[in-house]
């Protein structure tokens, strides 16, 4: 501590100067070991300073530890004031600001008082002088750090720097505009071993190492230019030289060039005038802090620069002190229209106002404490561009920082792409790419929000309707799938325009539709939207998509179920399964027609449910079994029997075909049904007795689904091959919408089957419900029609007669037999055996008989009228 005292008695003790100063307490081992407190370099008054060390070491004090502890203090608050201070124009001193006064405090006056308060931060406009220490150098390195356009006049004068020159370490030489040497201080001399008057008046670019002038050339060069366009010095205003000692050696240095003149009042200095100043040092001193300010500097401008977002920095008072040049393609300003002006002119004013409070609390809170606070780093608030108005923005905040002041960085955004690709993946995700429609996702949203207001229900109701299509499935397998989905489009628009603004319509997939009526005073309102509905699906709709380059007009029907909320289900899944439960019901009743939910659809629903567990435990159990009813000729002979399937429930009884049949087609479970019941009638059909005569034909039925099944002719041929039946004594039944839902594949299918077992034939069942086309049914192989049972009951009613013997004609002309089914008078059979029918089957004849009975009735033979 003595020393150090000592080297600054040494020193004009008066002035300001830099020191490196390094506190140490003794080592616990009493080594001499020791526990740094601090290395660093401070520009102070040191006599103020010393004199509390010294004090208290020539004292004597036991309690050096405190004074060191107090010293330790006082260190933190200066360092901290250093690294804090605006525009580096803060500077400390100990007690004062660094203005160049001088420190009036005696070393005979002991100080005792606690560490000094930050100083108050100078108005942004006021630029005080900065400090100087032992190294001029470094204060004109931290002019070019900070920006500085220029010094003040005291500062910038010539008087004031041959002063200051005077006190530093650093070489210094004075030249005029052509570069000529004016004056040197004493450390150039110093260190070049030479007498001012060898120097001035020589030049001093003959100073230094001739391949080093042309920089120093530049370096003056430039000066003069920056002075002139007041502009800030720069990094690569420093260039190295090589300096000529006296005895023409070379040492390096870095220099730079400052323009210095005469300020007004100033008093003349040297002999000649003088309008530069080379300000040198050791280039070995300091260069790896150069270099490491310069990639610093260099790092961040690069990567300031090349990302693509706007980078801003703000200060307390909300002005942008920085921006980078990303803020152009952003915002539509350039950098330097933004700098000095307030941060609101990138928002809307609206948007700014209530958000200031929030981007203030930035300042004071880092990014580690944020998310204990509930604020986010990242925010999304609407921006304002320059030209193209308002734009969805994304804010990041790092933590604020004292660079020239508190600043807080800020990079922003625009997001108008992501947000459009958030909304258009909104749009995918919550509608039917079809149609355009809701989808199940976006309804389940909207029941939500329903039953979460209540209030809606104190007036009046809302209405959930389930929409099937009735005879969808034969256009898109008639007509193609493209028909098919431009019908559901042109459905989607019919359905928007029978509903109100408030309601909404959704597709769920495949010809299912659902609507939500948001409120109706009671059920007559949602009976007037289902009628409206039901008419606007009547009308003809006219498809470009059935690929024969016309348009085919089609029409198809509607099911719709109605619930009626909250009387039927006050939340999202009672409601939809009632709204579902009405619309089966509504396709029971005969289709193309609306019924809202009652209770009785529950039990009905679940016997449905029963009947279709049922169907698979039966059919393991072998609980189904096969009636046969006979086929007679004109004259009574049995030439044939219809295989027909039974089922005796445990529970339910004798269930009828017509019941339990749709739900198997429904399920699936036909399939495996229908298969059986072939294999089962087949067997039972090889051992039927012949009595001598041509063994009776066995007529089975296939339903869509087996006649679909790619492998239905494998499957055929196999029950075939394994009941040992002649392909001669089978009629595969199959129903007229069936075939004519796909005729080409249809008609495919049954050559196949006929080719690869001969003598098969082929019967057109339900003859005159479908919509045959006589173009196809010309080349259909087939080889009986079957006249459906509805015509032959009404058949001497109305035009039904005429129908009837139009269709036998029409077989006739196409080779084809006719059976007559369903008769039940002799009046019904007197007319089809006079129309030359190849067979009948009915109650008038014969009901249907088990298996065990049908041996009797073969031998038999002849049966009379019942």
């Amino acid at each position: 501590m003595s020393k150090l005292y000592h080297d600054f008695r040494n020193r004009e003790t008066k002035k300001l100067h830099a020191i490196n100063l390094c506190a140490s307490r003794p080592g616990s081992d009493g080594c001499g070991g020791a526990a740094w407190l601090a290395v660093l370099t401070l520009r102070i008054q040191p006599i103020s300073f010393i004199f509390e060390i010294t004090m208290a070491t020539h004292a004597g004090d036991s309690s050096i530890d405190h004074k060191i502890a107090r010293l330790e203090t006082r260190i933190d608050a200066m360092v901290h004031a250093v690294s804090h201070r605006r525009d580096g124009a803060e500077e400390i001193d100990g007690n004062h600001r660094g203005t160049g006064s001088r420190s009036t405090t005696s070393a005979a006056e002991p100080p005792s008082r606690e560490p000094e308060q930050l100083p108050s931060e100078p108005a942004a406009s006021v630029r005080p002088p900065p400090s100087i220490g032992a190294s001029l150098f470094e204060t004109v390195l931290e002019w070019i750090i900070q920006g500085y356009r220029g010094l003040s006049d005291e500062y910038l004068s010539l008087s004031r720097f041959a002063e200051l020159s005077r006190e530093c370490e650093d070489l210094v030489c004075f030249i005029d505009t052509a570069g000529r040497v004016v004056d040197i201080n004493a450390a150039y001399a110093y260190r070049c071993g030479c007498e001012k008057a060898a120097v001035i008046g020589r030049e001093i670019v003959d100073l230094v190492d001739e391949r080093y002038r042309g920089n120093l050339a530049t370096a003056m060069s430039r000066a003069l230019s920056e002075a002139v366009e007041g502009q800030p010095k720069q990094i690569d205003d420093i260039v190295a030289l090589r300096l000529q000692r006296a005895d023409g050696s070379h040492f390096s240095v870095e220099a730079v060039v400052v323009a210095v003149g005469l300020a007004a009042g100033d008093t003349p200095v040297f002999e000649h005038h003088a309008d530069m100043a080379v300000v040198m040092r050791d280039l070995s001193i300091h260069h790896d802090l150069l270099e490491a300010l310069r990639e610093s500097r260099e790092n961040y401008d690069a990567l300031s620069e090349t990302i693509t977002e706007a980078i801003l920095r703000i200060n307390e008072a909300m002005e942008i002190v920085f921006a980078n040049s990303a803020v152009k393609a952003t915002f539509g300003f350039e950098p330097s229209e933004l700098r000095g002006r307030p941060f609101s002119v990138l928002f809307p004013e609206s948007v700014y106002e209530r958000s200031e409070q929030d981007f203030r609390k930035y300042f004071v809170v880092d990014d580690q404490d944020r998310r204990r606070l509930g604020m986010r780093n990242t925010v999304e608030i609407l921006g304002r561009h320059k030209n193209r108005g308002i734009a969805p923005m994304e804010m990041s905040f790092g933590n604020s920082k004292d660079i020239k002041g508190r600043t807080l960085t800020c990079i922003m955004r625009d997001i108008t792409q992501r947000k459009n690709a958030e909304r258009r993946l909104r749009h995918l995700a919550y509608h039917d790419q079809l149609t355009g429609l809701g989808n199940r996702d976006l309804f389940e949203v909207d029941m939500r929000r329903l039953f979460e207001t209540p209030d809606i229900f104190k007036n009046g109701q809302a209405a959930l309707m389930f929409l099937d299509l009735d005879g969808f499935k034969q256009v898109n397998d008639t007509i193609g799938h493209d028909a098919g989905d431009e019908l559901l489009v042109q459905t989607a628009g019919r359905l928007r325009k029978t509903l109100r603004e408030s309601d909404s319509v959704y597709r769920f997939g495949g010809d299912e539709f659902v609507v939500l009526l948001s409120f109706i005073h009671d059920r007559r309102g949602a009976s007037v939207v289902a009628n409206n509905i039901l008419g606007e699906i009547r009308r003809p709709y006219s498809l470009s998509g059935a690929g024969n380059g016309s348009a085919t007009t089609v029409s198809v029907g509607v099911s719709i179920g109605i619930a009626v909320i909250p009387e039927d289900g006050s939340s999202i899944a009672p409601a939809t399964k009632a709204a579902d439960l009405a619309m089966y019901s509504a396709k029971e009743g005969g289709k193309n027609r609306f019924a809202f939910y009652d209770r009785g659809m529950d039990q009905r629903a679940n016997e449905r449910w029963q009947l279709e567990q049922g169907i698979r435990t039966s059919l393991e159990r072998q609980e189904f079994r096969m009636h046969y009813q006979p086929l007679v000729d004109a004259a009574g002979a049995v030439i044939g029997l219809e295989a027909l399937l039974r089922w005796n429930h445990p529970t339910h009884g004798e269930v009828p075909p017509t019941r339990f049949i749709p739900i198997a087609e429904e399920t699936g479970m036909i399939v495996p049904l229908g298969s059986w019941a072939i294999e089962t009638a087949f067997r039972d059909a090889v051992s039927w007795p012949d009595a001598g005569n041509a063994p009776p034909f066995i007529a089975v039925n296939l339903s869509p689904r087996q006649f679909d099944r790619a492998d239905l002719t494998e499957s055929l041929q196999g029950v075939i091959s394994r009941t040992g039946i002649d392909p001669a004594r089978v009629v595969l039944e199959v129903t007229e919408t069936c075939v004519m839902s796909a005729p080409e594949r249809s008609i495919a299918t049954l050559e196949t089957l006929k080719e690869r077992n001969p003598g098969l034939r082929i019967a057109i069942d339900d003859f005159g419900t479908g919509y045959s086309s006589l173009s196809y049914l010309s080349r259909l192989p087939a080889d009986i029609i079957k006249i459906d049972s509805s015509f032959v009951s009404d058949l001497f009613s109305s035009n039904n007669e005429k129908i009837v013997q139009a269709i036998i004609n029409l077989g006739h002309s196409l080779g084809m037999q006719i059976i007559a089914e369903g008769v039940e008078t002799p009046a019904q059979r007197e007319f089809f055996v006079d129309t030359g029918c190849y067979a009948f089957q009915g109650f008038h004849f014969h009901r249907s008989l088990p298996t065990v009975d049908v041996a009797a009735l073969l031998n038999g033979r002849v049966l009379e009228a019942v």
